[in-house]
């Protein structure tokens, strides 16, 4: 299947790679030289701009850029050279009401839009990516073949109508919220509660928990994989950015009258972290997202200020 991608960040590399690697021709446009470079390696035909996928035998177009404004742009652009019948796939982080309004408008030009909630994060490379897909279900069958490709075994699914794959999706970021945060707390209450002094090892806990106890899980493998790197976590800041999913999970609870007291409180504990710079448990989920999602970690004031004297922590 021919596939016109649009974005090759982190993501979009690694789904092309996987695409490439399943046998599909990959043509690919960004604006970043440096991005586009990388894709070209892993066999992707570059195109100069989105008006050239034109000139190629392309009828799939997959985003892969930040949501907003910037979907609807490329959307518009894409419409002067899509073909009716032509499937627009939308692989971003997007608000499922602004997905909803997509599919509705582009129903009406005879284009489809598939809405693909996408997860995995920077593993999703080498071990494909869990994908929750929203649109009209015959867009999705032809599709489908391109999306199993890319996908870990088992982990593509057509979950309903447009909007339903990024709102799948939002929900499953709100519990990452919560999850992140109740590991980074517990943690911090071994490393600086009851037993302090004792230097219980972290890396060990960690490995220990994630054999045979019902906590056991992905996420405790990449605790133990910052443990054993570095317990005391002194060189990085505990400033944690919320990338506004967890925010729309909160609102659209309390739209539907549903208590979701966890996840609300996580974004809380996010929202100090910003103006504080966070504590120890705080510096475990910034450390996490970096794990697996490749998440940039702010340095502590003490590392950003060593060599300068004439400042203070």
């Amino acid at each position: 299947m021919n596939v016109g991608l649009i974005g090759l960040g982190k993501m979009g590399q690694a789904l092309a790679y996987r695409a490439v690697q399943a046998g599909h021709e990959v043509f690919g446009f960004d604006l970043n030289a440096d991005n586009c470079a990388i894709a070209a390696q892993s066999g992707v035909h570059l195109v100069n701009s989105i008006a050239d996928f034109a000139d190629k035998d392309i009828h799939v177009f997959w985003l892969l850029v930040p949501q907003g404004a910037i979907v609807d742009t490329v959307i518009a652009q894409l419409e002067q050279i899509v073909q009716p019948g032509d499937i627009i796939i939308d692989g971003g982080n997007s608000k499922f009401t602004d997905s909803m309004r997509r599919g509705q408008e582009l129903a009406l030009k005879d284009i489809f839009f598939i809405d693909c909630g996408t997860s995995g994060g920077v593993h999703g490379r080498e071990n494909g990516f869990c994908l929750m897909v929203g649109g009209d279900k015959k867009a999705y069958d032809t599709v489908e073949p391109l999306l199993l490709s890319v996908a870990t075994q088992g982990g593509c699914a057509y979950v309903g109508p447009s909007g339903a794959g990024h709102y799948v999706k939002m929900v499953h970021n709100g519990i990452e919220y919560g999850l992140l945060q109740a590991y980074a707390e517990g943690f911090d209450l071994i490393k600086n509660g009851e037993f302090k002094s004792a230097h219980i090892d972290l890396e060990k806990i960690a490995h220990l928990w994630n054999h045979g106890s019902v906590i056991r899980s992905w996420i405790l493998e990449l605790v133990e994989n910052i443990m054993k790197e570095d317990q005391d976590l002194n060189d990085i800041s505990g400033n944690v950015a919320s990338t506004g999913m967890g925010q729309w999970t909160v609102e659209h609870a309390h739209k539907s009258g549903i208590s979701v007291p966890v996840i609300e409180e996580s974004l809380k504990v996010r929202a100090w972290s910003e103006k504080t710079g966070g504590n120890y448990g705080t510096k475990v989920v910034a450390m996490l997202r970096n794990q697996f999602g490749g998440h940039a970690v702010s340095p502590s004031l003490r590392q950003a200020t060593a060599g300068d004297p004439g400042k203070k922590e």
